[in-house]
């Protein structure tokens, strides 16, 4: 089988969707063998692409538009978008989509009505389109089923597993503070929630108990707005903000901090907590969304729409030694499951499933019924799709897990 998979997006800008996909092509050559990965990169991929291998490469069509993989597709069996959305589409030849989440139905107030006519366009005409869907995690793909309707027979539930750490190396000298700390790697992104672990933070500071907090991740062109949070909680000595980090001090931040603290609102999968806990890392994180399935009762949980809940949280996970060693040694055992070789086996069972699923006649539906469909613009959150998030949303909520 040959698979041709579209990179158009393959950025740094994409966060933790990247390292999956890297973490994919890292590790296909030698688990997928006999199935070829065509790669349809672009220019704009290369920083990201000298990383891999050169036997990740080996199958490489450079494209100046996505368009233009329709000029290949006599080289493939099957296309893959990784990306959460499937373009071109309709494909004439079975097609893959791995899904992330579809935050704009939980959260619509932290998009735009752009963001959303963007998201309805991609999301929901991709999921009907794709022949076959890869979730996540079973959060999204309930998400999938009960907010769009799709067939849950072409979904296959597929856990990430996180791109293997480097070796590490600190941060800049002074970077850091010198003794202990708690860590947060996330973009600048309203679900990320930095405001109320910061206030969390300042509650505990009022309390007498001062946790430095060191985060990582792009502020996004908006370093004024996070200075002028730090300001207004008065946490200017204790918190340290590092930017962007290489993979390498990451890999010593995971290894050096005495937690990792996780106060997102929401999550498809939330691939720090598992590399937090390949390094050892003991977590705190939010009861919700993806989170309780991912870490499963080896995190300690928290209500990330309370400050006081999370501050309770870290100052259990800063002063209980006993119960950061418990949920250290419980993580490195549980992170085990997200391996590479469950990660490839996952991705083969949904290319063969997409190859079984498709029908030139389905091809013709797409494209003659689905496609003009697809093209009359909305903007607004149907009611139904509202209630199916509330009711996921509270499906979901565990604030009880505190370790083995």
């Amino acid at each position: 089988m040959r698979i041709g998979i579209g990179l158009n997006l393959f950025t740094a800008e994409a966060g933790g969707v990247s390292n999956y996909v890297a973490t994919l092509l890292r590790h296909w050559p030698r688990l997928g063998q006999g199935h070829e990965m065509v790669l349809f990169s672009f220019a704009h991929n290369e920083p990201l692409l000298r990383l891999l291998p050169p036997e990740s490469r080996r199958h490489e069509l450079r494209l100046q538009t996505q368009e233009g993989v329709f000029e290949h597709l006599d080289r493939i069996d099957v296309y893959f978008c990784p990306f959460g959305s499937l373009w071109p589409r309709p494909m004439p030849l079975p097609t893959v989509l791995t899904f992330h989440d579809m935050q704009e139905r939980f959260f619509p107030e932290f998009f735009t009505p752009a963001q959303h006519v963007e998201r309805f366009f991609h999301y929901d005409w991709s999921l009907r389109m794709a022949d076959a869907v890869i979730a996540v995690s079973e959060f999204t793909k309930r998400s999938c089923v009960e907010i769009t309707g799709i067939d849950a027979r072409k979904l296959v539930r597929v856990h990430h597993a996180p791109d293997e750490l480097p070796a590490p190396q600190p941060p800049a000298p002074g970077a850091v503070p010198a003794g202990p700390f708690v860590f947060y790697p996330a973009n600048f992104w309203a679900h990320k929630n930095h405001r109320r672990l910061l206030q969390a933070l300042a509650l505990l500071r009022d309390r007498g108990l001062a946790v430095p907090c060191v985060f990582t991740g792009s502020l996004l062109g908006r370093p004024a707005e996070w200075e002028a949070m730090v300001a207004e909680t008065g946490l200017g000595g204790q918190v340290t903000h590092l930017g962007h980090c290489p993979r390498p001090a990451l890999s010593w931040l995971f290894r050096h901090a005495r937690a990792l603290v996780f106060p997102s609102l929401f999550e498809g999968f939330g691939i720090p907590v598992i590399e937090a806990m390949q390094c050892g890392c003991p977590v705190a994180c939010s009861g919700t969304t993806a989170l309780p399935e991912i870490a499963t009762g080896r995190a300690l949980f928290f209500d990330p729409n309370d400050p006081a809940s999370i501050a309770a949280a870290v100052a259990r996970i800063w002063q209980d030694t006993a119960l950061r060693h418990a949920l250290a040694a419980a993580g490195r055992i549980h992170a085990a499951n997200f391996s590479p070789e469950a990660l490839v086996r996952g991705h083969l069972g949904a290319f063969q499933l997409a190859r079984r699923r498709y029908r030139p006649l389905l091809h013709w539906y797409r494209r003659t019924v689905l496609e003009p469909r697809s093209r009359r613009p909305r903007t607004g959150l149907r009611p139904q799709e509202a209630a199916a998030a509330r009711r996921l949303l509270q499906a979901t909520v565990s604030t009880k897990g505190e370790g083995p």
